[in-house]
């Protein structure tokens, strides 16, 4: 490449797929849930609730219809690709913990019959006086405990990051100690910023162990949430951490939350979910350039230029 030669883009080869969670439209039944879907241009959804019921085993359009719901995602082209559960497992009480358990496994056993790859747990907090270093060591063995169940279902566990647990170290702690496949994290930006960190760290970190993304968008005024924000609108960097995963050859899901069931002023899902397609879609097709590290090529070879030789006259 000469020095006057601009890098070419690449052509994009991403596999990064883009869902939403149903946080954006509460009110909405599961089918047109995933009309919508295909009608605004997103290959799959994250259940997080279903119009008034937000423990999914219990939820009258799910529970003994597993058929009926698969046979609408496939019609209509569109993957379930997770389910979100408000379990955690940082509680210390033997009763309590046994309780976020049995929920986790009633989410994985309707995960296992809709053939869907996945559920979600967060993270949570730490109890009054308690050590991090403890609840983390109570949270592996927790998450340890449910892998076996999570194996013989074929249904990954997610962990999220949150509470007093939102930074990708703590995501990775995790994940490193426990150590299995069927155990991967979802990074959300949101939470991590509230620690000022940016997703140019995070997600290079976590790497491999991610199996989901959260996106959404806010303002923030240093650590603090102001606002929620349409990808592209806020501080969080959107386009960069697309540009990031599809650096790190990042092939799952990235999904959009809008948590209009916490806050019900945000702008209507007719408003945010096309807006938002298009945006992450536009990131996702971005074709990257090829980079060099210098212009023109460093180590061409400099041959001696040869004396004229005068022409016989």
């Amino acid at each position: 490449m000469s020095a006057k030669e601009e890098p070419k883009a690449a052509a994009s080869h991403t596999r990064i797929k883009l869902g939403y969670s149903s946080l954006a439209c509460p009110g909405w039944d599961l089918p047109t849930i995933v009309t919508s879907a295909k009608q605004f241009g997103y290959d799959g959804i994250e259940l997080r609730g279903l119009r008034g019921d937000l423990y999914l085993p219990l939820a009258p359009e799910l529970a003994g219809n597993a058929d009926n719901v698969k046979s609408l995602l496939r019609e209509n082209g569109i993957e379930l690709v997770c389910l979100g559960s408000s379990a955690t497992l940082t509680a210390a009480r033997h009763r309590d913990l046994s309780k976020a358990k049995a929920e986790i496994l009633d989410y994985m056993e309707l995960a296992h019959r809709l053939s869907c790859p996945s559920v979600r747990i967060m993270l949570g907090e730490t109890g009054r006086g308690e050590d991090r270093l403890t609840v983390l060591g109570r949270l592996t063995e927790a998450l340890h405990s449910l892998m076996s169940a999570a194996t013989r279902l074929n249904v990954r566990l997610l962990i999220e990051n949150g509470g007093d647990f939102s930074s990708a170290t703590d995501l990775w702690f995790l994940a490193d100690a426990v150590n299995h496949p069927m155990l991967r994290c979802c990074w959300n930006q949101c939470q991590g910023m509230t620690l000022l960190e940016r997703g140019t760290n995070s997600l290079p970190r976590l790497g491999s162990k991610i199996g989901l993304v959260h996106v959404c968008d806010a303002s923030f005024n240093a650590d603090v949430l102001v606002d929620y924000k349409l990808p592209g609108e806020g501080d969080l960097e959107v386009a960069r951490q697309i540009e990031i995963l599809k650096g790190m050859a990042f092939d799952g899901y990235v999904v959009f939350e809008w948590p209009r069931r916490w806050v019900d002023r945000l702008a209507a899902p007719e408003t945010a979910l096309p807006a938002a397609a298009k945006f992450l879609r536009d990131c996702i097709n971005e074709k990257q350039p090829i980079l060099t590290a210098y212009k023109g090529d460093k180590n061409a070879p400099k041959f001696i230029t040869p004396h004229k030789v005068p022409a016989a006259g």
